[in-house]
């Protein structure tokens, strides 16, 4: 008895984790902050760098996400979808990450 009530509770908890997760306040709060990440990488990197227009590219896709997840059509999508892209936006987020820490010093001098 208690086990299948257990069981419930911890069915509706995952439900209402999930619900956050895929929520689309939360994909454009990361998409906003992604926007945010690359706009510092763009100042760190070098102007002749291929990772400047990577970085442009990435701009204008999480501007199109934010427009996206305005739309009803959004909402239509399978749970399985919008995780998907959730992820996507974490490894994007990391690989934003990863280039920043990539990027030569601006100054050779030892701060």
């Amino acid at each position: 008895m208690f086990g299948w009530i257990n069981g419930l509770i911890f069915n509706v908890k995952e439900r209402i984790r999930l619900a956050k997760e895929i929520n689309p306040r939360n994909f454009r709060a990361m998409a906003r902050e992604i926007s945010e990440l690359a706009e510092a990488c763009s100042q760190v990197s070098s102007p002749e760098s291929d990772l400047l227009s990577r970085v442009e590219r990435i701009k204008g896709e999480m501007i199109q996400l934010t427009e996206l997840t305005r739309q009803p059509e959004f909402k239509k999508l399978s749970v399985q979808r919008k995780m998907e892209l959730r992820q996507s936006l974490i490894q994007s987020k990391e690989q934003i990450l990863e280039s920043m820490q990539a990027a030569p010093s601006p100054t050779k001098l030892i701060q």
